[in-house]
């Protein structure tokens, strides 16, 4: 696990130069940045957002949903669903320290100088960073979270009220954003053709969807990405530490580690598990995720795979937003279901210049439902959502667990935060307990 200090990162932004550092456990002081300008801390708050959705949290929920396959040494053992506290502390520290503090402090600057487009962009960072952790922690700090003056021992708020609040950040920062391109102040860390309000529409038809509230959730993804152009992804070179996050653990940091050997996605794309929707297309995808290295299937991080060096991954896409688009029509008897999913089939014909025929199935119907979450659960590689949708719909798609009958339920609190926040939910809840909202 590399490590770099918060003064370095200050000044990389301040020089604008490309080699920004997204490896594991980045070292944050926030009170580095008192005098910075809220348009360099930005930055480290995106960083942050960057590193929950696509690194050790991404990598855990990977293997617990069965996309990936732990190979080799702690990896043997997040396979078999043995996990400490202690594994979860960097993740803790990745969301509150790398991220939401430094969102909190740009938007303080942003608004004392009357900045309020940089206000909402800091306030969509924000509202993502806690909108993920809430879906994978279940209770969580929030209201009295990252003020260490005046709440050192932060009390828990509910997973329900901290999925409402970030509904009103969202509003907030959809007010603050106005038609602002995503390119304003993404730097060279993501990229987006679309609006920043988009993002944000986007981001709310996310979390409605996690709340199980599909109305909303429909009316909101509606507003969101229009086209794939416009997913939010993040921007790798091949500098030291500024590569895909996935490559630099699997080649840099833990080569052997991470693979798919025998994982149900592996199955499903090689035919040797059938899937609900006939898909010719899935042998162009197969070759995009994964390699062999002997017996192993090991993750495909080759210059053209979808792990590559310089590839991007998805903060949120519009695949995720069609998807959910699709889901929330069929739930509340929309007749869009159909035309949402078959746009998603499309896009992915374009993609893999392969056959992903259109749906047969009827709008509305329990058939097309399980396509939807089958797709999203292929579609997302590598990505939370999946995990979260295996959760909250009581694992649909029967995905075998790795061990025993029960796919995990959610991450467990860290040590860091057993041992200094007395706060901490009692009884502590294990790997298998539903958080409140599932």
């Amino acid at each position: 696990m590399k490590k770099i200090n918060s003064i370095i990162v200050l000044m990389s932004l301040i020089l604008a130069v490309s080699c920004k550092s997204y490896t594991e456990d980045l070292n944050t002081d926030p009170n580095n940045f008192g005098s910075a300008p809220a348009e360099l801390i930005v930055g480290q708050a995106q960083l942050g957002w960057m590193q929950l959705a696509t690194s050790n949290a991404a990598r855990y929920a990977g293997i617990f949903m069965n996309h990936f396959t732990g190979e080799d040494r702690q990896y043997v053992t997040v396979n078999q669903y043995s996990t400490t506290a202690a594994d979860y502390d960097d993740t803790w520290d990745d969301a509150y320290v790398d991220g939401i503090a430094q969102a909190r402090l740009t938007q303080k600057l942003a608004t004392e100088a009357g900045n309020t487009k940089l206000t909402g962009i800091a306030q969509i960072a924000e509202a993502a960073i806690f909108g993920e952790m809430t879906a994978l922690f279940g209770d969580i700090p929030y209201t009295e979270a990252v003020d260490i003056n005046n709440f050192p021992t932060p009390a828990y708020d509910s997973q329900a009220s901290v999925l409402s609040g970030i509904q009103t950040l969202l509003d907030q920062a959809i007010t603050n954003i106005g038609n602002s391109s995503a390119s304003l102040y993404a730097g060279n860390r993501m990229s987006s053709s679309a609006t920043w309000a988009e993002i944000a529409y986007s981001l709310k038809a996310r979390y409605y969807l996690i709340a199980k509230d599909y109305p909303n959730a429909l009316i909101n993804a509606r507003k969101g990405i229009k086209s794939p152009a416009g997913s939010l992804v993040t921007l790798h070179t091949t500098s030291s530490d500024t590569e895909n996050l996935y490559f630099q653990f699997t080649v840099d940091e833990r080569d052997g580690y991470l693979g798919a050997t025998d994982s149900h996605l592996s199955k499903l794309l090689n035919g040797t598990t059938p899937r609900v929707i006939n898909t010719p297309g899935d042998a162009a995808r197969y070759a995009k995720y994964f390699d062999t290295n002997g017996s192993l299937l090991i993750l495909n991080v080759s210059n053209t795979g979808y792990f590559a060096e310089t590839a991007s991954m998805n903060l949120i896409s519009y695949q995720e937003v069609k998807l959910i688009e699709a889901e929330a029509a069929n739930r509340t008897g929309d007749a869009g279901d159909v035309a949402a999913f078959n746009a998603v089939r499309s896009f992915l014909a374009t993609e893999y210049n392969a056959s992903f025929p259109p749906t047969a199935s009827a709008s509305g119907s329990a058939a097309l439902l399980m396509e939807i979450l089958e797709e999203k659960y292929i579609t997302l590689v590598g990505e939370l959502q999946p995990f979260h949708d295996v959760r909250r719909t009581n694992n649909m798609l029967n995905i075998p667990p790795k061990t025993g009958t029960t796919i995990p339920q959610r991450f467990i609190y860290p040590q860091i935060e057993v041992d200094t926040n007395p706060n901490v939910p009692s009884p502590l809840p294990t790997l298998f307990d539903k958080t409140p909202i599932n």
